[in-house]
């Protein structure tokens, strides 16, 4: 991290250390959340103070059942953050496994899975993980379920290709001759020369699991109330767009900043750790 972070000092990417400031910005307030504003304050109805605009009171309003917007907003951002973590933990785990072991041994078996994996890219992620929320049931839990086992695949035939170039190099063949077994050369010799592609992937499925999570919850299959989620939020304040607009805009600029700022520290992690990027430059 130091060493992108003094890239990107020397090469005066502005923009991406803004948005690297957002992310940690972003993270810590999610994780500081209990400390920063109370649960009570997020969910406590109140319809006397419905609907009221940005003020000295309420930072950024109150939403149209009298909840404070800011507490909501930063709850939504442990929501968020948490649905996204697990979501990349299980695909990312899985997709590793799967591409790894299927790259590795290759054969008729490795061939039929990576068939699964290419029947199940040709459904669009957010229907498949509708269908999955279907069979679950709503909640926090099965979004996360449903967004990591839709992404499997995309990680599975990501990382199948670096695999099949690694298990032909030199050190791979030296230590196959040395005795070690193939779980040993996967683990010690293969991944450890894919974890630049992990960590940019990783940052990029981030941006991609929030907003598939806040399009769920958009259509009610996220979080159910009094949970805020952004996307539940922007869907529940769709009425007051015009007689109370930062009831939409909060999360909404909210959602989207976060997503730009990790889309745009992804791209400049990928340039970061990619020696042709660099040399071209």
């Amino acid at each position: 991290m130091r060493g992108f972070v003094r890239h990107l000092w020397t090469t005066r990417n502005w923009l991406t250390m803004l948005c690297l400031g957002v992310v940690l910005t972003f993270v810590v307030t999610a994780i500081a959340a209990p400390w920063i504003v109370s649960w009570g304050s997020a969910t406590r109805v109140a319809l006397r103070t419905a609907l009221r605009p940005p003020s000295a009171t309420y930072l950024l309003g109150t939403d149209e059942l009298g909840r404070d917007l800011l507490a909501r907003t930063i709850w939504g951002a442990r929501v968020s953050l948490l649905v996204a973590l697990f979501a990349v933990s299980i695909s990312m785990a899985a997709g590793i496994a799967v591409g790894s072991i299927c790259g590795y041994f290759g054969g008729r078996l490795a061939s039929l899975v990576m068939r699964v994996m290419d029947f199940m890219l040709a459904f669009p992620r957010i229907l498949l993980a509708i269908m999955l929320i279907t069979v679950l049931g709503t909640g926090v839990e099965s979004l996360t379920i449903a967004i990591g086992i839709s992404t499997i695949p995309i990680n599975a035939r990501l990382f199948r290709a670096p695999v099949l170039s690694l298990r032909q190099r030199e050190f791979v063949l030296a230590a196959r001759s040395l005795g070690e077994g193939h779980g040993a050369i996967i683990l010690r010799e293969i991944l450890p020369n894919t974890a630049s592609l992990m960590i940019v992937q990783g940052t990029i499925s981030l941006a991609e699991a929030i907003l598939i999570a806040s399009g769920l919850s958009f259509l009610g299959l996220g979080p159910q109330p009094p949970i805020p989620e952004w996307g539940a939020m922007i869907a529940s304040s769709r009425a007051h767009l015009t007689s109370a607009p930062h009831v939409v805009l909060v999360p909404g600029i909210a959602l989207v900043v976060v997503i730009l700022a990790l889309n745009v520290l992804g791209d400049a992690l990928r340039d970061y750790v990619d020696p042709r990027v660099r040399s071209a430059r």
